[in-house]
């Protein structure tokens, strides 16, 4: 992948991470505070009694007791119908008026959509990276060798070189596999040499240096 778009790539998906901690912000902490709230909060049986149509939105109310004292205010409920149902209402005490039912159920959306999509896109951020930092390890630290090219295959957004690897994994060891190439592949390149970078230890990890290839003039 060139620098270039590296850095594009690499600017988009963190921009989706850092969207999705905000989302995991506003919904864990609105599900949070909420949670605090119900815990200290006082609570009661309410009786969802009528409903009426204003705005095109549905307001319900509600007929609970504090005290003796009967309260019926009216709660925009955002889906279900909820009249003729009982209820759990929170209120804080000496303003029994002012109600809390329950954490609406956005912001455990705003959670879940947040979770995955911060994960996803660090997933996507450590695929686009990974191989970067491998192949800065593997010309780093490890050895070179030149190998023959074998074989030239299709493959989805281009094709691939394979290359002969007895001389560094020995016989009947599967062949190296260069990176996806764009563009037109000369046949004229088989049987030629590239150099591959390999760790002598780990000889499953290896680069193949296809700017190495000797491109004849067919090649784009």
């Amino acid at each position: 992948m060139k620098k270039t778009r590296l850095i594009s790539v690499t600017a988009v998906l963190l921009a989706f991470i850092l969207v999705g901690v905000i989302l995991i912000g506003i919904g864990a902490g609105t599900i949070i505070k909420d949670k605090k709230y119900t815990k200290t909060a006082e609570s009661t049986q309410a009786y969802v009694s009528t409903v009426k149509n204003s705005d095109g939105s549905r307001q319900y109310v509600l007929w609970y007791l504090v005290d003796g004292e009967a309260f019926t205010p009216e709660y925009i409920f955002k889906e279900d119908d909820y009249i003729g149902k009982e209820i759990i209402v929170y209120f804080t005490k000496g303003a029994p008026e002012t109600i809390f039912i329950e954490t609406e159920k956005v912001y455990y959306n705003l959670l879940y959509i947040g979770i995955a999509l911060a994960a996803v896109s660090a997933v996507a951020l450590g695929a686009v990276w990974i191989p970067v930092e491998k192949k800065k390890y593997i010309i780093k630290n490890g050895k070179t060798e030149l190998v023959r090219i074998e074989k030239i295959v299709d493959v989805i957004g281009g094709r691939k070189i394979l290359c002969d690897s007895k001389k560094i994994r020995g016989e009947n060891a599967p062949q190296f596999k260069s990176q996806t190439l764009k563009g037109k592949i000369p046949k004229d390149i088989i049987n030629t040499a590239v150099i591959v970078y390999y760790l002598p230890k780990h000889r499953n990890f290896y680069y193949i240096d296809t700017n190495t290839i000797q491109m004849g003039d067919g090649a784009k």
